[in-house]
């Protein structure tokens, strides 16, 4: 058995509600046709809390997170941006400004004073 077989999974609750609510979903069509590609619409509503789960997993470290969705970690940056709205801060974005130290007063050094 392989590592990549491992990763196989069967038949699990995932699985399970996607296709439960795929159905409910054409059911509520009553015959009508899809007003988008269904295939973008069950990708884009799982991609997102994927990635939440997986970064808030990881601890916010984008380049673990994007190790254990098997990406690329300037892929995943570009899936958080793409799921994230310019109005609103996401989870998907973990705060990326480095924690600025306060400056000590005895770092300071006056340039306009004499030593003596």
């Amino acid at each position: 058995m392989t590592h990549e077989d491992d990763c196989l999974l069967g038949e699990n609750d995932v699985a399970k509600y996607i296709r439960k609510a795929v159905g409910d979903y054409f059911k509520d069509l009553d015959g009508e046709n899809p007003s988008c590609a269904v295939y973008d619409m069950v990708m884009n509503c799982v991609e997102k809390p994927l990635i939440e789960a997986v970064l808030q997993h990881a601890g916010g470290n984008q380049t673990r997170a994007a190790e254990l969705l098997g990406l690329n970690r300037n892929t995943l940056r570009k899936k958080i941006q793409q799921h994230s709205t310019p109005s609103k801060t996401s989870n998907l974005r973990p705060n990326t400004q480095p924690k600025q130290r306060p400056i000590q007063k005895s770092h300071l050094v006056k340039t306009n004073e004499k030593k003596n």
